[in-house]
């Protein structure tokens, strides 16, 4: 991935100038004020661009490296920020450093490090971690648009940033913005082109978004991967196939998902839940019926389960000898 937005100097052309800058200046009585100037701008832009990436490596390496005290001190520190303060209530690192502290104290008191790192902010505060933290609370508190405009504020400064891209990427799934999530995982990927997580949500967001070819290819892509990608993968294009009517293939790729070990993330009554509906589609209903009762053993609450399993067994009512070996 590029870390920068723009070219940077080679090693050859700084020792260039450090072999110039040992030399005498020669006079520069022949130039005439065109060249001059000319100068003056390629140098000035030179030199802004060179703190542009200062600047952006500073922003990041700042929101990365909050140094918060050990969760025993956390209270104290807040009492120490709050009693500095209070002496001086336009105090903006001290505002700052409250907001983060409160950030770390949990999700209890967000509220009042969204407070602080609001009043700091609309004080003149310029601190890149007020950004990323005011992302994160007001996301953990249900307040996505808020969330997805501070992501995209620190964005704007520090465009590189991964951790935020798939935070901002994440929410705009959330909010049923498919095609924008889109958007920003196929940006990622172009960074990022064999992280499994990254294809793995570019799919998802792909088959939300009605792109359900494209979404195969990423599902078949995120399938060749690593086995844990794999397992995932077969069980999207099974639920793939199953919503197309293909109920074979959807078969095959759930009972291959089930093969290949446990899906992470996804309970294995929500697989067993597939297999049952493919298995009840394809007139097996032995089948059917033993995956319902799989499911309901997992989660014997299960409303969809036992409602499928009622229905199943009205329908089609299970042998004597199936009664006798379950009695």
């Amino acid at each position: 991935m590029s870390r920068h937005a723009g070219p940077r100097h080679g090693p050859e052309t700084l020792a260039a100038r450090v072999r110039s800058a040992a030399l005498p200046w020669p006079s520069l009585d022949w130039l005439n004020a065109k060249t001059v100037a000319g100068l003056i701008v390629a140098l000035t832009l030179a030199f802004l661009g060179a703190i542009s990436l200062m600047l952006r490596d500073i922003g990041s390496y700042a929101r990365r490296k909050i140094d918060f005290p050990p969760v025993a001190q956390i209270d104290s520190a807040i009492a120490a920020a709050q009693e500095r303060l209070n002496i001086n209530s336009h105090d903006l690192v001290s505002k700052v450093e409250l907001g983060t502290l409160y950030l770390e104290k949990g999700k209890e008191s967000f509220p009042e490090g969204i407070n602080e790192l609001e009043e700091a902010r609309d004080l003149g505060a310029l601190d890149p971690r007020i950004f990323y933290c005011l992302g994160i609370m007001y996301q953990e508190v249900g307040l996505y648009d808020y969330a997805l405009e501070e992501f995209r504020r620190f964005l704007r400064h520090y465009p590189d940033d991964k951790e935020i891209r798939l935070l901002e990427a994440k929410l705009l799934y959330r909010q049923g913005l498919y095609k924008e999530a889109v958007a920003e995982y196929e940006r990622l990927k172009f960074h990022f082109p064999n992280d499994s997580l990254v294809e793995e949500n570019l799919g998802l967001s792909l088959w939300a978004a009605k792109s359900t070819e494209q979404a195969i290819k990423s599902f078949n892509q995120l399938r060749s991967m690593d086995p844990v990608s794999a397992r995932r993968a077969e069980f999207y294009l099974g639920q793939i196939a199953f919503e197309q009517g293909q109920f074979d293939q959807a078969l095959d790729h759930f009972l291959r998902s089930q093969a290949l070990g446990p899906i992470v993330g996804i309970p294995a009554a929500k697989l067993n839940s597939a297999l049952a509906a493919a298995y009840q589609k394809l007139g097996r209903i032995d089948e059917a019926r033993s995956s319902w009762q799989l499911v309901l053993q997992e989660t014997p609450e299960d409303g969809q389960a036992k409602a499928a399993l009622r229905d199943l067994n009205r329908r089609y009512p299970p042998r004597r000898k199936d009664i006798a070996k379950k009695s």
